[in-house]
């Protein structure tokens, strides 16, 4: 399994290291080129910034201010390191950052390491989350299950700020800066308008295959009267087509949808064949989702083939008592599949025996009282 040690990190990672150790590896520094004046212009910088990095802190404006130092001094440095040096170097790291004001990770648990967890990241952010310039990355989604399982992945790193705020009406999660800078330069991928998912999935275990996927599922896949998942970027759908059918999980064609004013959307299904594959190997983390997968997998394998059309309807009816309910809904409660539901439930809204409410995809139907004998 790859993992990654501090030396794999893009040159922008900012270290700040355990107090003894930082003067003794810049008092090493100093002496093997001579003093702080030749070991500065060895860098490349200024004596005063090699002076900061040294003592720990700046002063601005007569306020002492700790001063981590960018990783790019130690990659510098490798020619002036021994190996026992460098390995010292990953073991006394007390916090790294990104540049500026990025919150810091504490307790660094190096090095980072190929798991289910990683890849679960990754994928929540390429499709739920964003990584935009110099600003905090996040994670949006309204389902509170797979927001908690992202921050309880965040863990794999070490210990972290992440906190929760409300962006229009969806609950995102806020997490350091660093972690996705470091994600996107040793997985090779953007999180700012992704063009494509980490070539090193394809490579990895089953088990973060079965991850990496059901992340991106729980996102952007729906669940209805067929399970699909749509993204606006062709490449980024074709290498989920590779990889889903990779671990035997069959797919469909890819479909393309104008949706003008919005973004191009391009959608790939899971063959009906496969739910029960799907859901062994993928299924979702996303509760309602995978009731309704469930569901499915249910209406597709019932034995039960017919039943007098009596009993649907008074099962409905009864399933209706009590609240209003979505026609998906009801084709769970009931297991048939959800066009053959939608004709029962209009059927009987013509025999006034219930009435629907709300519009387009946002339907909800329920009994209309004193016009209908409900059966136990």
């Amino acid at each position: 399994m790859k993992a990654w040690h501090i030396w794999d990190f893009p040159d922008t990672t900012y270290l700040s290291l355990k107090d003894e150790f930082r003067e003794e590896f810049f008092s090493r520094m100093f002496k093997e080129v001579g003093g702080k004046r030749p070991y500065a212009k060895f860098l490349g910088i200024g004596q005063k910034t090699v002076k900061q990095y040294a003592q720990g802190y700046s002063h601005k404006s007569g306020i002492k201010h700790p001063q981590a130092i960018p990783l790019s001094v130690f990659k510098k440095s490798l020619p002036l390191i021994d190996y026992q040096l460098k390995e010292r170097i990953e073991e006394n790291i007390k916090s790294i950052k990104a540049k500026n004001k990025g919150k810091p990770v504490l307790n660094l648990k190096l090095p980072f390491r190929e798991s289910p967890a990683l890849y679960r990241i990754v994928a929540h952010v390429i499709g739920d989350g964003s990584a935009p310039g110099n600003k905090v990355p996040y994670y949006a989604n309204t389902c509170i299950e797979l927001r908690e399982q992202f921050k309880k992945d965040l863990n794999i790193f070490g210990e972290m700020d992440v906190y929760e705020r409300v962006m229009g009406k969806i609950p995102v999660v806020y997490f350091p800066k660093v972690i996705t800078d470091i994600l996107s330069y040793i997985l090779n991928v953007k999180f700012s308008y992704p063009d494509r998912i980490p070539s090193q999935i394809f490579q990895s275990s089953e088990d973060c295959k079965f991850a990496f996927l059901q992340a991106l599922f729980d996102d952007e896949g729906t669940m209805s009267t067929n399970l699909a998942i749509s993204m606006s970027n062709f490449n980024i759908i074709e290498e989920i087509k590779n990889l889903t059918e990779s671990v035997g999980v069959a797919t469909g064609k890819i479909s393309k949808k104008e949706n003008n004013p919005y973004p191009t959307n391009f959608s790939l299904s899971i063959k009906r064949k496969c739910l029960k594959e799907f859901d062994k190997k993928i299924s979702f983390a996303h509760p309602k989702k995978l009731m309704n997968l469930n569901a499915s997998i249910t209406s597709k394998s019932r034995k039960q083939r017919t039943r007098q059309i009596e009993d649907i309807d008074n099962q409905i009816l009864n399933f209706l008592n009590n609240s209003k309910k979505t026609t998906l809904e009801v084709a769970n409660e009931i297991k048939l599949t959800l066009g053959y539901t939608l004709r029962l439930l209009k059927r009987l809204e013509v025999q006034n025996k219930i009435s629907r409410s709300g519009f387009k995809n946002r339907i909800f139907w329920l009994v209309n009282y004193g016009r209908v004998h409900l059966h136990s």
